[in-house]
């Protein structure tokens, strides 16, 4: 039953992930992008953790929780690049 219910969220997050690369590409400004690329990273966070459920390996939640904390700092940093024009002051 996880089996199925797992492949499903696969499923979904592939199709999500596919809408958020067509925003990163097309979107009209930048904030679009910026909100179109944490999406994209919250959506592989997502189908690594699926995975990880899929397989039963322990060592892709460690890689998920790295890769949560670089996706949210990059989306913090470039948030204050966009709002005051620089990363260091």
């Amino acid at each position: 039953m996880i089996q199925i219910a797992v492949e499903i969220g696969m499923g979904m997050t592939g199709l999500s992930l596919l809408l958020c690369f067509l925003r990163l590409v097309v979107g009209p400004t930048t904030a679009d992008r910026v909100v179109a690329a944490d999406t994209l990273s919250i959506n592989i966070l997502g189908l690594i953790a699926l995975f990880a459920i899929r397989s039963e390996e322990p060592y892709f939640i460690l890689a998920l929780l790295a890769l949560a904390i670089l996706s949210f700092v990059g989306t913090v940093v470039y948030a204050k690049f966009l709002e005051r024009g620089a990363i260091i002051e």
